[in-house]
């Protein structure tokens, strides 16, 4: 038992220093609590520990006034969206909560942020509002996702952002704030939007969106989210998301301020012909909605395990450049795995980048359809990480209180068979077991459920 209290604390350490030394930034999207029946996802669900950032998706931009505004006042304000997610850190003091704004659904298709970066009375006062809704709202950052300057708008946009951006990191640092941003993984689209080198030196990072390379606006099946060429890659026009990142650092991008994207989804087509299912088959269109999404040609993390129980045919690449894809019917769709994360998060460490981010909390499996426990997409993130999954620091005592005479001890949790806790120096930390294992309390670690009553 000593023996088993001592690595278990060394193993805290280890991890403690390894993350540490990477951040985990997690996007919430807080239109997921009007999703269907078990596919609600609200800031209740969200776990203080779980991540270094956590993300609120969004905030947008008001035409009129170019001032940055709540997105759902009854969600966000009266439902106490924003005071919940930012009353996190009562309860993790190291956990950053920042507020996004934009989106695709707010910049792609209107050219408010070009008209906004033209002119300098309005970025003068956007400046301001912003700092103060940040502020008011308590958050500890804004993350600036505007898709895309440049497109649409002119190509001054990419110079104005520019300005913007520093206007908003002089504002902010007085208070500690955080800045970042999300760009495009396209090598093409960095030319027209981003001034890399000069937002290396403005912004705290970026959240660098590593996928949505190919969807249902092509008539190609194709993986979405590719990591390494292949052999049928065109050499001038396709996206391929190493390549990207050896770009942008080509640029001189600080690689610790390059936090790598994970998509927890799939995007989707409906084939022609059911017949003709591999890679770059013809497509009609979006695949249908998803059963709790509810979007056409996209589809969470567990929707996509539910089709695979329904019989959907999977495919791995056995080079590992890219996740699987897999088909059903006229059904096709292309998403990263859990192994494919592990290997992104490897590949993003052998670069020296500054982390992890994934869009978003609401599409890993929370509810466990997928047979692999809860949250498996992230809980893999932090696993190849660092290992287990420590809280940076003290959690809410569990019932059992943390007395001297437990000094070292571990304690399983009541409600949550994978989760269990260990006192040390009077302080509690949380641990979870690495994905189909539960703690055993008999033994003091991780075993399989079936050792365990109650948690088979």
């Amino acid at each position: 038992m000593k023996i088993a209290a001592i690595l278990a604390f060394s193993m805290l350490v280890v991890l403690a220093n390894a993350q540490g030394n990477y951040k985990k930034v997690c996007y919430f999207a807080n239109w997921a609590r009007y999703r269907n029946g078990t596919g609600s996802y609200g800031v209740d669900k969200l776990d203080p520990f779980e991540c270094t950032h956590y993300i609120y998706g969004f905030a947008v931009l008001n035409n009129v006034t170019y001032e940055m505004t709540v997105y759902d006042p009854w969600a966000d304000i009266d439902l106490g969206g924003y005071a919940t997610f930012t009353g996190l850190k009562t309860r993790n003091p190291s956990l950053k909560t920042l507020i996004a704004l934009g989106g695709w659904n707010d910049s792609a298709f209107s050219t408010q942020y070009s008209e906004l970066v033209s002119d300098p009375a309005k970025m003068a006062n956007f400046v301001a509002k912003a700092l103060a809704f940040v502020r008011q709202y308590n958050f500890d950052g804004l993350d600036f996702d505007w898709e895309y300057p440049g497109d649409p708008g002119k190509p001054e946009d990419k110079e104005n952002f520019l300005t913007l951006l520093r206007m908003l990191r002089d504002a902010f640092q007085p208070y500690n704030l955080i800045l970042s941003m999300a760009p495009s993984c396209s090598i093409a689209r960095a030319a027209v939007s981003y001034d890399i080198p000069a937002l290396g030196e403005i912004v705290d990072f970026v959240n660098f969106m590593a996928y949505d390379v190919h969807g249902a606006w092509e008539t190609l099946t194709d993986h979405h989210a590719p990591l390494y060429r292949r052999d049928f890659d065109d050499d001038t026009s396709d996206v391929i998301i190493s390549e990207s990142v050896d770009f942008w650092l080509a640029q001189g991008f600080p690689p610790q301020k390059l936090v790598f994207g994970l998509p927890s989804y799939a995007r989707s087509w409906t084939l022609a012909d059911p017949n003709q299912h591999g890679l770059l088959a013809p497509t009609v269109g979006a695949g249908i909605e998803g059963q709790f999404t509810g979007l056409k040609g996209f589809y969470s993390f567990y929707e996509i395990c539910l089709f695979q129980q329904q019989g959907m045919t999977v495919v791995e690449d056995p080079t590992g450049k890219m996740g699987p894809y897999g088909y059903l019917g006229n059904i096709w769709a292309s998403w990263d795995s859990i192994d494919m994360v592990v290997a992104k998060v490897k590949y993003m460490m052998s670069k020296g980048l500054g982390g992890i981010q994934f869009w978003e909390l609401s599409l890993d499996d929370f509810n466990g359809h997928c047979n692999l426990g809860l949250r498996p997409f992230s809980k893999a993130i932090t696993e190849t990480l660092g290992g287990t999954f420590p809280t940076p620091g003290p959690t809410q005592p569990p019932p059992l209180g943390c007395s001297a005479s437990s000094q070292g001890q571990f304690f399983a949790d009541p409600a949550d068979c994978s989760k269990y806790y260990q006192c040390v120096n009077g302080i509690i930390y949380t641990f979870y077991c690495q994905t189909g294992l539960v703690f055993n309390s008999k033994i003091s670690q991780c075993d399989w459920p079936y050792n365990v009553p109650g948690c088979a």
